[in-house]
């Protein structure tokens, strides 16, 4: 990750700067988990972040990007908390940038049309847990540690999500190519 900073750029002077700096991001990532329902991505990102409030003092001379990641693991997991306690998965509302309508940034909405449509269906047809890993090993690119720390989980269940993720995903993605080289669609 490039710097157009002096070294110590990573790290931010307040609370206020590293939320204005991350927010957007994070909140784009949680609305991914909760398959568009941007309620639950607002709440969810919110309590994360007030979370991250109460710890600043111990966390300030943490990597911005640390701790980012670490605010988005505590929205996977208050995420998931809500489908646990709903028993409930989201299906992906078929016009998705509808959130967009919202107080989001152009820049925002231009990332959320870059990501194939045909991923984040299959990605929003995963049981919650699935699609956390999903969001944040493909999307975020977080490692498997990272994961692993993310939402609480053995790096061996990362592991088993990711390869079970891939093999739900490379059928629509090689359909998608055989499309996009002239094939049919069957």
């Amino acid at each position: 990750m490039g710097s157009l900073g002096p070294p110590s750029a990573p790290l931010v002077e307040s609370f206020e700067e590293f939320y204005r700096l991350t927010a957007p991001r994070t909140f784009r990532a949680v609305l991914r988990i909760a398959a568009g329902d941007s309620y639950i991505a607002q709440d969810a990102t919110q309590e994360a972040y007030c979370q991250m409030l109460r710890l600043w003092s111990h966390r300030q001379h943490v990597s911005s990007e640390d701790n980012r990641k670490y605010v988005l693991g505590i929205a996977s997991k208050k995420v998931m908390d809500v489908y646990r306690r709903q028993r409930k998965l989201a299906d992906l509302d078929d016009e998705l940038e509808a959130w967009a309508q919202e107080d989001i940034h152009l820049a925002a909405v231009l990332d959320e049309l870059t990501v194939l449509r045909v991923v984040r269906e299959l990605i929003a047809q995963q049981p919650p847990r699935r699609r956390a890993v999903a969001v944040l090993f493909f999307i975020e690119e977080f490692n498997y540690d990272e994961v692993a720390y993310a939402l609480t989980m053995s790096k061996s269940t990362v592991r088993t999500h990711v390869e079970r993720l891939r093999a739900v995903l490379k059928p629509g993605l090689d359909q998608l190519n055989q499309t996009d080289q002239g094939g049919e669609r069957q």
